[in-house]
């Protein structure tokens, strides 16, 4: 696809090299080079769109994307194939040595471009969220956001009953729904949360009438102005229930458990609660330091109707969710921090994906060792051409520092990349970053897909506590690569998870980019395996790292419950019945029909179990290990057999093992001994016809079945 490139050189301050743009981009022409873009130079822009011939641009540039669109439109050209790059931050503000610079400069902007060209409509779902929002508050701020948001939605109060910042002065009564309580958990999603509420506090405020005459009945001053019984200051004299008696609104003890509905749930202050923020959820911290109104604004942009991403695509087809009768895998079931993944309920054995749920971290995708799941943004042939483009050699850096691939999450990872381009923090020119949704949307197969093609070190660099909960699968996905690289003799050490923030994260990655060692990966300039899942991509890993090290590690230990497993098949008490290929979601094992062998390709093995449980004969062992070597990467014979001939007709009909071991369980039950007695004791090793036909005379001369 033909480019044609715009570069800003920033009023003189960036030391662009387009000759050197031109060759590691493969352009026919060199890049335009302005310097001014945005302000005074638009018209040359326009002027070079209007003469026709371009077919995508490429502008790399700090000003707007929304402005370079409306140009390429009012010149003629799709906004849609316009793509807007700053180079400024995003690389010569950190890295301003000429050639360094102009290097990452390359691989940056042809990784752009390779994205752009691969990339497609996002899908999307709609979404309706009505007006009732939750908000649970431990101080009066949780009152002025109700009276915020009252002209638009539904708010409903949950205050504290462990609060004394509630007591003040009277509360009650209040124009919304407001209840004493504390917020045990939060559970479903957008327009549909259902929110677990405890409550010990002795006055029920649904049922009180606010007249007060509960306050001064109280001779330890237990019962504050805003109706809050202080139980620890409470003697359980009785003046108060007495004084209530007539309405019923006070109960000594309390231990209450209640699920209420809403839309959105708000939290402000420490009130709070277990499981990740997600859409809808809002979680507030400090309401005292600000934020309360583009808190409420937040909230107003969820009401209503609207699209929302769909993050992921689900195909049942290649699950190993289930299958044969038999419950299996479900690794994704615990990945996902939000519930949006369990078993059917109508189909037990299955998977079902609640996109609606979903909030588009990837860790399924991570975690699906079939890649029945698969991320839509970006997908996965198109993260696969982004580090192909990243990793690609450039002119110019043959002494370039070892390359390091820097996968990062949208929250302190950006955050500490922009920082340190804001501030001008320099850090290597080798590491290259690359945005992911999560850390625990990296796989296996993404970390040794960037080794594959060339990468000198991994980082997964992002938050400390991540906003979606616990990353339970992250360490064993890095044990896991570990153990790969350790096998192939390369050292561990050359993947690391690094979290944090700002300066100390930049600084922590530059030391582990200085610590690697270059990479015994060339590059080959083939294409990877993106589209066709992530266990092709881990044996492309292996075969480069085969090529690369000249070893051959073969049998090597992994985790227990890491998706790669060996399939031990007993060969003395396998019959060849073909459960295992038929059960198999990845086809690791298929049937050689011509030469009636069992083959296993020993890669494909997710370690899903179903041949294990599956196998009648009971001859397959799951153990926690993998060949890297050749051979694993391609079927090889496990159990292999001779076909039988018919004793009558000579035809082929079946396979020696089969034959003999059901002849030795029939022969074996004493009730049926006369069937197969005399001129019958061969019925089983004829063909089905001539067994027919065998049977039919024998019954013709007298004989009863």
């Amino acid at each position: 696809m033909r480019w044609t490139v715009a570069l800003c050189g920033c009023n003189g301050t960036l030391p662009w090299d387009a000759r050197a743009i031109q060759r590691a981009l493969g352009l026919a022409e060199p890049p335009a080079l302005y310097q001014r873009l945005p302000r005074d130079e638009i018209h040359r822009l326009m002027d070079l769109l209007g003469k026709g011939g371009v077919e995508r641009l490429a502008v790399a540039c700090c000003g707007t994307p929304d402005l370079f669109r409306e140009v390429a439109k009012a010149a003629g050209l799709d906004p849609a194939r316009v793509e807007v790059v700053n180079l400024r931050e995003g690389c010569f503000w950190t890295h301003p040595d000429r050639a360094s610079g102009n290097v990452k400069a390359a691989r940056l902007l042809r990784a752009s471009l390779r994205s752009a060209e691969a990339g497609g409509e996002r899908p999307d779902m709609p979404v309706q969220a009505g007006p009732t929002v939750l908000i649970a508050t431990d101080s009066p701020a949780g009152i002025d956001l109700a009276r915020r948001l009252a002209d638009v939605a539904r708010p409903a109060l949950l205050l504290d009953e462990r609060s004394p910042a509630l007591d003040a002065g009277p509360l009650h009564p209040l124009p919304w729904k407001a209840t004493w309580g504390r917020l045990a958990g939060v559970e479903g999603s957008l327009g549909a949360f259902r929110v677990t509420i405890k409550r010990q506090q002795p006055i029920d405020l649904g049922t009180c009438i606010h007249c007060m005459r509960c306050v001064p009945v109280c001779h330890t001053s237990a019962i504050t102005p805003a109706l809050r019984l202080r139980t620890e200051l409470c003697d359980r004299c009785g003046d108060c229930l007495d004084a209530c008696a007539g309405v019923g609104a006070i109960r000594i003890p309390r231990a209450d458990r209640e699920v209420v509905v809403a839309d959105q749930v708000v939290v402000l202050g420490r009130a709070a609660t277990s499981g990740p923020s997600r859409t809808g959820y809002h979680v507030l911290p400090d309401p005292a330091a600000g934020g309360l109104e583009a808190l409420a604004w937040k909230v107003f942009g969820l009401v209503g109707e609207f699209r929302k991403p769909q993050y992921v695509r689900y195909d049942p087809g290649t699950c190993a969710g289930g299958a044969a009768g038999h419950q299996a895998c479900g690794q994704c079931i615990p990945a996902c921090p939000y519930h949006a993944i369990a078993r059917d309920a109508k189909e037990p054995l299955r998977v079902r994906v609640d996109l609606a749920a979903c909030e588009g971290c990837g860790a399924c995708v991570a975690a699906c060792p079939t890649s029945a799941l698969a991320f839509t943004d970006p997908p996965a042939a198109e993260r696969d051409l982004r580090l192909r483009a990243l990793l690609a050699p450039v002119d110019g850096d043959g002494r370039g520092d070892p390359l390091v691939v820097a996968f990062h999450c949208p929250e302190k990872g950006a955050a500490a990349f922009a920082e340190a381009a804001r501030l001008r923090r320099p850090y290597r020119a080798a590491v290259l970053p690359v945005p992911v949704a999560c850390l625990r949307h990296v796989s296996d197969a993404d970390v040794l897909a960037a080794f594959r093609y060339g990468a000198a070190g991994v980082a997964l660099v992002g938050c400390e506590s991540c906003p979606h909960g616990e990353r339970e699968f992250l360490p064993r996905t890095v044990e896991l690569v570990r153990a790969f690289l350790e096998a192939f003799g390369l050292g561990g050490e050359r993947v690391h998870v690094l979290t944090g923030e700002g300066a100390g994260l930049i600084e922590a990655l530059d030391r582990f980019a200085a610590s690697v060692a270059p990479s015994p990966v060339a590059w080959d300039g083939t294409a990877g395996a993106g589209t066709e899942g992530g266990r092709e991509a881990v044996a492309e890993a292996i075969r480069a790292l085969v090529a690369a090290t000249g070893r051959t590690p073969g049998r090597t230990r992994v985790p227990a419950d890491a998706p790669f497993a060996f399939p031990d098949v007993q060969v003395r008490g396998c019959t060849l019945c073909r459960t295992c290929v038929n059960v198999c979601p990845t086809h690791a094992f298929r049937y050689d029909e011509a030469r009636q062998a069992l083959e296993l390709r020993q890669v494909a093995c997710v370690n899903c179990g179903l041949c294990a449980t599956a196998c009648p004969e009971r001859v397959i062992t799951l153990r926690p290990e993998t060949f890297l070597d050749p051979g694993a990467l391609d079927y090889h014979v496990v159990v292999q057999d001779e076909t039988l001939a018919c004793v009558k007709c000579g035809a082929p009909f079946g396979n020696r093992r089969a034959v003999e071991v059901i002849e030795s369980k029939v022969l074996g039950m004493a009730d049926l001994l006369d069937t197969f007695a005399g001129a019958r004791r061969s019925l089983l090793r004829m063909c089905p016809s001539c067994r027919a036909v065998a049977a039919v005379m024998s019954m013709q001369e007298g004989w009863e079945p």
